[in-house]
């Protein structure tokens, strides 16, 4: 059985399914997470600043559990569907979302 390649692109905006990592700040991270923040970014082993574009629920899911976020890649990085990162706020740490690459559009 032949597996087929992902479709990985080096992009500098990605569209992400978010989950804060520890669901006691979710709202706070959603009170923090808007247009014209940055972020930091780790994407494999890159770490670089990603700005939000926007921030949006995901259907009838409630955002404190899932939110799609859209950023801006300070960089071009290489990304495929389904590949796992992560944001952290830059100036606390400890405050986090991971979250997946969403498909492709199209």
């Amino acid at each position: 059985m032949s597996r087929s390649c992902p479709d990985a692109r080096e992009v500098d905006r990605v569209d992400g399914l978010m989950t804060v990592d520890d669901s006691s700040r979710a709202d706070e991270f959603l009170a923090r997470c808007v247009p014209g923040t940055n972020w930091t970014a780790q994407i494999r082993t890159a770490r670089i600043s990603a700005g939000v574009v926007s921030r949006g629920p995901l259907g009838t899911f409630d955002e404190r559990v899932c939110s799609c976020v859209r950023l801006r890649l300070a960089l071009p990085i290489p990304v495929e569907p389904g590949l796992r990162f992560q944001i952290v706020a830059d100036d606390d740490e400890s405050l986090s979302a991971t979250g997946v690459v969403r498909p492709w559009d199209g």
